[in-house]
């Protein structure tokens, strides 16, 4: 039978009956120490996922602020990527997969002859990159906690070898011990 943990783990129930102390508590510890093994190689998967995500995020920010349209009218139009148009079509996938938000009322991207040139407005450029940023820090955030997570995992693992290591040390003392005094 199988008790699932946090959804990822599972311990199987051990019939420890048939074993001594010393191997059944190396038995417990050392599945201890295996899930929590486990647990650590999920969390470092989910952060290494994170700081992909954060860098997909940095790298489309450079690109939106390369292809944003130069001066100070909020109102000029910009291509999302001057004369490449199947990297305008990438990014502006991009912009989508993101979640931005797709400005309307004529401030619309548009794909004007379906010649895959998307243009954008200034200050829709500057709308995307601020959303970006927010959706960055969120996942600054997120990847913190997931931090303090990994940390606490990697604490409570040594801390199940160092229990593991105490145990064989004293059962070794006790075994020396008994020899000693049957002498």
């Amino acid at each position: 039978m199988t008790t699932p943990i946090n959804g990822s783990s599972s311990i199987s129930q051990i019939d420890l009956s048939q074993y001594d102390l010393e191997t059944a508590m190396m038995m417990v510890q050392s599945e201890r120490a295996n899930l929590l093994e486990t647990q650590i190689k999920d969390q470092l998967e989910t952060i290494q996922k994170r700081n992909q995500d954060i860098a997909k995020l940095n790298e489309l920010i450079g690109k939106l602020k390369a292809a944003r349209p130069s001066g100070t009218d909020p109102e000029a139009w910009g291509q999302l990527s001057p004369g490449n148009a199947s990297a305008a079509e990438g990014i502006y996938n991009d912009v989508r997969a993101a979640g931005l938000t797709m400005p309307t009322g004529g401030d619309e991207v548009n794909n004007s002859g379906n010649n895959g040139i998307y243009d954008a407005k200034q200050k829709t450029f500057d709308v995307w990159v601020e959303q970006l940023k927010g959706k960055i820090d969120s996942l600054n955030s997120s990847q913190q906690m997931d931090m303090l997570r990994m940390q606490s995992l990697t604490n409570k693992r040594n801390e199940a070898f160092d229990l593991m290591t105490n145990f064989i040390k004293k059962m070794a003392d006790s075994r020396s011990s008994i020899l000693g005094n049957m002498r």
